[in-house]
């Protein structure tokens, strides 16, 4: 769903790129920032269960994780260890954001659907496109809903914990059914053969 702005946020990403350009910051460093911080934010929450001082360590984290494939891009860096780094990032990330909702005491059940979830979808487009699908694009929602999903869980806590966990339960229904459009994907592209 959004990517449909993605040719707008590649032009702000481009321009804010442009001074870690002329730094010389590397893709990589980028990468794993944008964890060290995440991990950080998260680590914080669990001491303080401050919802906003962590959503600023979620958005400086999503920063940077669209920085380091603009970076890489712009410079011409991009490579296919950058790329497996990346992704494997995204998963640690996705996987501290969801986890950090048990520190709010929401619905056990609900986290790990959300966080079973939300690897399979990551899972099953790689596996898929492997394979030759195209998978990007498929489904009700990828991962920057699903972070967007997660920032609005955190907002709404703060008002009215059982609408937050309403949100929660949505979200990772959402998930699992993305996971099933892209298995039916999958299987249309690859029909029933071996």
């Amino acid at each position: 769903m959004l990517n449909k702005l993605r040719g707008r946020i590649v032009l702000v990403m481009e321009r804010l790129a442009k001074p870690l350009v002329l730094l010389g910051v590397s893709p990589h460093a980028l990468t794993v920032s944008s964890m060290l911080v995440l991990l950080v934010g998260v680590f914080v929450f669990a001491y303080t269960s401050n919802t906003l001082l962590y959503l600023i360590f979620i958005a400086a984290s999503s920063m940077l994780d669209a920085l380091d494939g603009t970076v890489a891009r712009v410079t011409g860096r991009t490579s296919r260890f950058g790329a497996f780094l990346d992704s494997t990032v995204d998963r640690v990330n996705d996987a501290a954001m969801i986890w950090s909702l048990s520190i709010l005491g929401f619905n056990q059940t609900y986290i790990v659907l959300l966080l079973v979830s939300s690897m399979l979808v990551s899972y099953v487009r790689a596996r898929g496109e492997s394979l030759g699908a195209q998978l990007m694009g498929i489904g009700l929602i990828e991962r920057p809903e699903r972070i967007l999903g997660i920032v609005l869980i955190l907002l709404l806590y703060n008002a009215s914990i059982h609408l937050a966990e309403i949100l929660l339960l949505i979200l990772a229904i959402l998930s699992a059914a993305t996971v099933l459009q892209r298995i039916l994907q999958v299987y249309r592209f690859l029909g029933t053969g071996d």
